[in-house]
């Protein structure tokens, strides 16, 4: 009786000890509210707080962001007023393409970009950019074999020009066809998640109203330490209108793994975040001392618990030899 209570509060202790410990190397998602937008879109000043547009946008503050209307030679742009200086992220947008007629164009883009703000030829926005490009490209040029509407990747370094004639055929550094996501009747949402030591993902959900397809995944991309969020958009003979219904931005924060002394561990020495290293350190190795003291704490209890038990046992055995 006496040691199967002891090993039942080892049990218990260990049991607890393991559960906090598992939280250790997870990923928990921190919203951007800089980075965020979402109806009304505008404050009362008829301004957004944290987002500039230009060119063709119009807000239609109930509903979208309107990058382009239905009609021919427009560009538009919405970017953000502070770089995005997480080093992981995740940035998921609800848009929505759409039109009149079975012939329409150009498409539309997302910016992870050092430039901000400035009307060109690639899809809206200034060609020779240096950052990240997602273009949704909704009219096809010359690119046999390839289905469209297409979604592709593309890094810049200011001296590498847009491919416009070729759909971007030398800059993709990957891409997939989404077929159905300019007539989906269900909400059309792209999500792009970027951890900077491994990959960047691209998923998109057009297909049903829960169900992601992933479109690629890459590998270690470097991107600028200065970047802006940014969407823009273009038409040309043939029109489309490119909406944006909602942006939502989160932090990737990952927890590291620490040793009992609130060290961090050999595999993740050296990883964090660019800013903030230090005081994030200081937190996790008061947060592991922490725990090691309250396991501690639980340990000793359990002992005088099941000591206890032990004396007692012992003590009625003893009475009842007399």
């Amino acid at each position: 009786m006496v040691w199967s209570s002891l090993i039942w509060f080892l049990e218990l202790f260990m049991g607890v000890h393991a559960a906090v410990e598992g939280e250790l190397g997870t990923v928990r998602n921190i919203p951007l509210r800089s980075h965020s937008l979402s109806a009304p879109f505008l404050d009362s000043d008829m301004q957004s707080r944290f987002f500039d547009f230009g060119g063709d946008t119009i807000i239609r503050a109930d509903q979208y962001v309107r990058l382009t209307s239905d009609r021919p030679s427009q560009e538009g742009w919405l970017f953000s007023r502070l770089p995005l200086t997480a080093t992981n992220w995740e940035i998921e947008v609800e848009f929505k393409i759409h039109g009149q007629g079975n012939l329409h164009g150009d498409g539309m883009a997302i910016w992870l970009t050092k430039q901000r703000g400035t009307t060109g030829p690639v899809f809206g926005s200034a060609d020779n950019f240096e950052g990240l490009g997602i273009f949704i490209d909704t009219y096809k040029n010359q690119r046999p074999g390839v289905v469209f509407p297409y979604v592709m990747a593309m890094v810049g370094n200011t001296s590498v020009t847009y491919d416009k004639d070729h759909d971007g055929k030398d800059n993709e550094i990957a891409g997939c066809s989404a077929r159905g996501i300019r007539t989906s009747s269900n909400p059309t949402k792209i999500r792009l998640t970027y951890f900077q030591e491994t990959s960047l993902k691209v998923d998109l959900l057009y297909k049903s109203e829960h169900e992601w397809t992933e479109c690629f995944e890459t590998g270690p991309l470097t991107l600028p330490s200065v970047a802006y969020l940014g969407f823009s958009a273009e038409t040309g003979e043939l029109s489309d209108n490119h909406d944006i219904i909602s942006i939502a931005t989160n932090n990737k924060y990952i927890n590291k793994g620490y040793n009992d002394q609130g060290l961090l561990t050999p595999a993740d020495s050296g990883k964090g975040t660019r800013r903030g290293r230090g005081k994030q350190f200081n937190r996790q190795r008061e947060a592991g001392s922490w725990k090691w003291f309250l396991f501690k704490v639980m340990v000793f209890f359990g002992v005088i618990g099941g000591g206890y038990v032990g004396w007692t046992m012992y003590r009625a055995n003893q009475r009842g030899r007399f």
